[in-house]
């Protein structure tokens, strides 16, 4: 039991909840741990549990209807999937699949509902922190869009050293071991596009490989690169 709230006082989300809230909630939670390559739900699938991820990433996949993988975001060590079900009922509009060994603490909706009517405060931290998400997703996009593949992808090499980055003191290390493919799903470009901006970028200094991790160098200069 201790352990499991200290995994829930981890969360902003849970920020102020009294010990019996604590210890109520815990009742409802259990711990998955999911190997390499397998799924914590499937598109098409009606979610009615909440999951923070404890260790591991996880990718969120699209299928179309050709068959086509298309990764909506990469999800890891504190993130929250399944929220939306706190406020409507709907099918899950893309899979999660562990891209390694994840940890994943699954808490009961029900649960989650009865503190929002006891509590109006943890409701209301419930409404900030979606709309948060939200505000965060659109940014994200709007950042984005209209850039050219490089600049799309080098702002997607940023996002990810800022959650999964383990800096040195010359670069930053992506945690994150992710495909050309895949770089290029989730920027809307393709393999060969990606190829292409990866050697220009690598040319310049400001992306490099070690292993199959990928490395931002740290460069006054690169600062020109950001479009904050």
């Amino acid at each position: 039991m201790k352990h499991c709230i200290i995994c829930l006082q981890e969360l902003d989300l849970f920020q102020g909840l009294k010990q019996e809230q604590f210890s109520d909630l815990c009742k409802c939670t259990m711990r998955k741990r999911l190997p390499k390559g397998h799924y914590l739900f499937h598109q098409g699938e009606t979610i009615g549990t909440i999951f923070l991820i404890k260790s591991g990433k996880l990718k969120l996949v699209q299928t179309a209807e050709d068959g086509h993988e298309i990764i909506l975001d990469v999800c890891g060590p504190g993130e929250v999937l399944g929220e939306l079900s706190l406020y409507q009922e709907q099918n899950s509009h893309s899979s999660a699949k562990a891209m390694e060994e994840v940890c994943v603490c699954c808490f009961s909706k029900r649960q989650f509902e009865k503190l929002i009517k006891q509590d109006s405060s943890f409701a209301m931290r419930i409404i900030g922190y979606l709309g948060q998400k939200r505000y965060e997703t659109l940014q994200k996009s709007g950042k984005e869009s209209g850039l050219p593949v490089k600049e799309r992808l080098l702002q997607l090499f940023y996002r990810f050293a800022e959650e999964f980055g383990l800096k040195t003191s010359a670069s930053t290390l992506i945690d994150l071991k992710i495909t050309q493919q895949e770089l290029a799903d989730m920027i809307g470009s393709s393999r060969v596009m990606v190829v292409q901006a990866l050697k220009e970028l690598k040319a310049a200094n400001i992306i490099d490989r070690e292993n199959r991790y990928f490395v931002l160098k740290n460069d006054p200069c690169l600062k020109v690169h950001r479009f904050d």
